[in-house]
């Protein structure tokens, strides 16, 4: 499994090269993450843990920094602060969100198949969904 993730790391590094992964509890921070308009702020970083059954088990939920607003509301299914903080500097809210019909392919591929990588950009389609 660590060949796996460590496969997947490096893809997601190739669309998001200020990636930071950390080993210990798989914990991946994307920087400087572009969110659609009516967000603010429009720039945050996002943050999510690979579980230990990955691939198997898909990702489930996502962090920002604490005071993430859509249109100056707290957005649904988002809990701040979380309950778990993730080992980054700051305060952090989550995101009760996952990709429906998780299918991996047996190697990460950015076409074929969900990867961290189509994990990733789907926080997009969350936040375009606004509050």
């Amino acid at each position: 499994m660590k060949e796996r993730i460590d496969k997947e790391v490096e893809l997601l590094r190739q669309h998001f090269s200020n990636l930071e992964y950390r080993a210990d509890g798989q914990w991946v921070r994307i920087p400087a993450y572009a969110l659609p308009s009516g967000w603010a702020p429009q720039v945050c970083d996002v943050v999510f843990q690979i579980p230990t059954a990955f691939p198997g088990t898909p990702p489930y939920g996502f962090y920002v920094p604490a005071g993430l607003r859509y249109n100056g509301q707290t957005p649904a299914s988002y809990t701040e602060p979380a309950s778990t903080q993730p080992p980054f500097a700051g305060s952090w809210g989550f995101f009760s969100w996952s990709i429906t019909g998780w299918r991996p392919t047996a190697k990460p591929d950015p076409v074929r198949g969900y990867s961290l990588l189509s994990w990733s950009k789907g926080f997009m389609s969350r936040f375009q969904e606004g509050a």
